[in-house]
């Protein structure tokens, strides 16, 4: 394999889906070729029945931006840097600690006490300087999220831990149309779903307690039991939506959620969280959420857009009819 924690899904779909398609977003054109070491550098994937050298130039000309440099964001990183992302722009306001590297690999031991950006630099240009890297190092809220994040992007990638920052970055994708994948994990669990309002749902209408500092703050304080191995599986999902998007101008406008055992997986810092609309829709195609998971393997849910969501529902931002 090309790197650590790599998994080179390129998914077909096999039954028909509903698909909301991604109207009105013109992709940058930048790099109308690829360099002779380019084409060497991803010979392998060139060398694919579904993978064409045209879509590697869209893959070139995409502009990515990842929230969080943490242990979901590694996985997600390193995929886009592999499979060879013109712009990958990161944001995150940590610095790296040594409980980090259990599962945050783009970091090392030579970088603790380093911010996060600065750490992802480092290790982009060591893996792929082909790739343009913009790291800053911020914290997301209401008062700088305009100022930080580029309207232009092609798709937000929202890794962040918590669900309030989450609705933050979320409102940003509303309101400038942007694609918006959002990846994460729960104990041994993960899930992924690329969203893009006003066609999809929005992460408003599938998670609905962004706020509440009672049940926020019991969380805020806990130390989650986390490994490496659903951050690789969640990274390889994730991307694959992306790569799809990239191929068909479509979203499959599904959810996924992945569990590596069958054993008993605490998920309460998702299921929390969940919408009445998103656990109704959930329970009519026979997935009802609790606070403990036992299922091993993939399920897929179809989403649809909650009518009375405050985001996208009949926001400023929504869709007018």
């Amino acid at each position: 394999m090309g790197g650590p924690f790599l998994l080179f899904l390129f998914v077909k779909n096999t039954a028909p889906i509903d698909k909301a398609k991604l109207r009105g977003r013109k992709m940058n054109q930048e790099h109308p070729f690829l360099s002779a070491d380019e084409r060497e550098r991803y010979l392998r994937q060139l060398s694919m029945a579904d993978w064409s050298e045209e879509d590697q130039l869209k893959l070139k000309n995409l502009h990515v931006t990842v929230m969080g440099i943490g242990g979901a964001a590694s996985s997600i990183i390193n995929n886009l840097l592999l499979l060879g992302v013109g712009t990958l722009e990161a944001i995150d306001q940590d610095t790296v600690e040594l409980s980090n590297l259990n599962r945050q690999f783009i970091h090392n031991v030579e970088h603790i006490g380093m911010s996060k950006a600065e750490s992802l630099k480092i290790y982009a240009r060591r893996l792929n300087p082909n790739v343009k890297v913009i790291a800053k190092q911020v914290k997301i809220d209401e008062t700088t999220i305009d100022k930080t994040l580029d309207p232009k992007t092609d798709v937000i990638i929202d890794t962040f831990d918590k669900w309030a920052y989450r609705s933050i970055v979320n409102r940003f994708a509303v309101e400038h149309k942007t694609p918006y994948l959002m990846a994460g994990v729960v104990s041994n669990c993960f899930y992924t779903a690329l969203l893009y309002s006003p066609h999809t749902p929005c992460l408003n209408c599938l998670i609905g307690r962004f706020q509440g500092p009672s049940v926020v703050g019991s969380f805020q304080a806990a130390i989650f039991a986390i490994n490496i191995l659903p951050i690789a599986a969640m990274g390889a999902f994730s991307i694959a939506e992306l790569i799809k998007y990239l191929k068909t101008g479509e979203a499959t406008n599904q959810f996924y959620f992945g569990s590596l055992y069958n054993t008993k997986q605490d998920i309460r810092f998702f299921t929390l969280f969940l919408s009445k609309h998103f656990k109704n829709i959930s329970q009519e195609q026979g997935v009802k959420w609790g606070t403990v998971w036992e299922s091993e393997g993939m399920t897929k849910l179809k989403l649809s857009k909650d009518p009375a969501c405050r985001i996208c529902g009949n926001s400023q931002f929504g869709e007018k009819n």
